[in-house]
């Protein structure tokens, strides 16, 4: 049976949908619609409104262009619209139980994604094991990243407007998701990708990290941009779309679509020097990021909050293997010099041998230095920091691949449809999970599943379908392999 229940706000009352076991409020808003003179603005609390709002149906997500992972995840319709500062709860029912709360951040370069997609449907973690999910979109793009210098006074927030939504839903959180069902002194920030590293970023603002309990971040992506560099990227968009940068007015005029045209063409610009830099991402002496995320961790920021984290074995092969002409190369200095101008050569040199033996081509040498210098080895680096400062940390590396031979591999972003257990709500014809056998995805999503609620439930992720899980340290270094026969390794 089908029901609509109800929650109280501070804003107002919404209206879910409950049924078998589940209770989902969609595009429920925790801001001001960031439109008009709002855009680019920091995000203010939702005025207060009357009646109740309808939330059975999924809202919209921040404007993007394509992503370049669509061929490896798929590619399913969703809606776009700046009016995108709203969150979806998926709870065992909207009563006084005090339950764990997941709050999730996407992924996407800070480009794409939206926590309406069906990528990251929350139901059925929510439902096996009693806890609350929150999917959070937040602007992307310039929309939420494009470094306007000496736009404060005008009304804007001049950087990282993305990370102030994410503050804000934060917030939200705090004040409301006990009319969820939800307990808003256990709250886990949990993300990957750009999600992970905005999740540092999170731990490291004071304001942010005190409505903490726990922390997930997964295949982090801990760069972030210079002022200098982002100076240089906003005044290269600002040159394509057409409007001086000074003219606050002109830019809140643009159409949403000739910022994601003037946004998607600085990316490509970049890439196409070989630079893997991400456009859109949080810079570094702007609001609320005072200095690097990953960096403030490592210090000690959050060393008292709980922390999951890790990465997959192969992280690079969901943009290289989609290169038919770098996966066709057979010249390994053609591989070196791609791994120059990435940017990753050097930070490879310490690559563990048992990586660079298990890659048969070149482009998977490649593959292992990009996982290894960009994930990996700053994953190990932030556990090594919070662990030193006296936090409590644990380490994966999910290694499960469809196939033995699956051309791309355990590669970023697979141990999604695992930890939300929802591969039945992606595409058919998903091109990282071919091949793969039904019987080994499902006793891994449970587990996997299962782990990920217990350590948001008590701040340690071992159940009892795993080994014994010990502790994180920089002279042990334990790390969980999630794999068909899930395992520990000494690093």
């Amino acid at each position: 049976m089908t029901r609509e229940p109800i929650a109280r706000t501070t804003s107002g009352h919404v209206r879910g949908i409950a049924a078998d076991g589940l209770t989902t409020f969609c595009a429920v808003p925790y801001a001001a619609p960031p439109l008009g003179h709002r855009r680019f603005a920091a995000p203010a609390p939702h005025a207060p409104w009357s009646g109740i709002r309808d939330c059975t149906k999924p809202g919209t997500s921040a404007p993007q262009g394509p992503s370049r992972l669509d061929a490896v995840m798929g590619i399913l319709p969703f809606e776009q619209s700046e009016d995108c500062l709203t969150l979806t709860v998926w709870t065992p029912a909207a009563d006084v139980t005090r339950r764990p709360v997941i709050y999730w951040l996407h992924g996407g370069a800070y480009q794409s994604g939206g926590a309406h997609q069906p990528f990251y449907d929350g139901g059925n973690l929510a439902r096996a094991c009693d806890v609350v999910v929150v999917g959070v979109n937040y602007r992307l793009g310039a929309l939420g990243y494009l470094y306007l210098p000496d736009a404060d006074a005008a009304g804007v927030a001049s950087a990282n407007r993305g990370l102030l939504d994410q503050m804000q839903a934060l917030r939200w959180v705090s004040e409301n998701i006990a009319a969820f069902g939800g307990d808003p002194t256990r709250v886990t920030i949990c993300g990957q990708s750009a999600g992970g590293g905005s999740v540092l970023a999170l731990l490291a603002d004071p304001a942010s990290r005190a409505l903490v309990a726990r922390a997930i971040p997964m295949s982090a992506s801990t760069g972030s941009l210079s002022i200098e560099r982002a100076n240089e990227i906003s005044a290269r968009f600002c040159e394509l779309a057409g409007v001086p940068r000074t003219d606050i007015a002109k830019l809140r005029a643009l159409p949403a679509d000739a910022i994601v045209k003037a946004q998607r063409a600085v990316q490509m610009e970049i890439a196409a020097k070989g630079d893997r830099t991400i456009a859109w991402q949080n810079v570094v002496g702007g609001n609320g990021c005072p200095i690097t995320p990953a960096s403030a961790v490592i210090k000690g920021a959050g060393r008292d909050i709980p922390m999951l984290i890790g990465s997959t074995l192969d992280e690079g092969h969901a943009w290289l293997a989609q290169d038919d002409k770098l996966v066709a190369e057979t010249d390994m200095s053609v591989i070196a010099r791609t791994a120059e101008a990435g940017g990753y050569a050097k930070a490879a040199e310490d690559l563990p041998r048992e990586r660079s033996a298990e890659a048969t081509k070149p482009w998977q040498v490649l593959s292992a230095m990009m996982t290894w210098a960009v994930f990996e080895k700053p994953s190990r680096k932030v556990a090594d920091g919070h662990t030193s400062n006296g936090g409590t940390t644990y380490v994966y590396r999910f290694e499960w691949r469809p196939t033995h031979d699956a051309h791309f591999g355990a590669c970023h972003c697979i141990e999604l449809p695992f930890m939300f257990d929802n591969l039945d709500r992606w595409p058919r014809d998903s091109a990282m999970m071919a091949g793969h056998d039904p019987a080994s995805y499902r006793a891994l999503a449970t587990r996997m599943r299962d782990a990920w609620g217990a350590f948001a439930r008590t701040g340690n992720p071992a159940t009892a379908a795993l080994p014994a899980w010990p502790r994180w340290t920089p002279q042990t270094r334990p790390c969980m392999v999630l794999d068909e026969a899930c395992r520990i390794v000494n690093e």
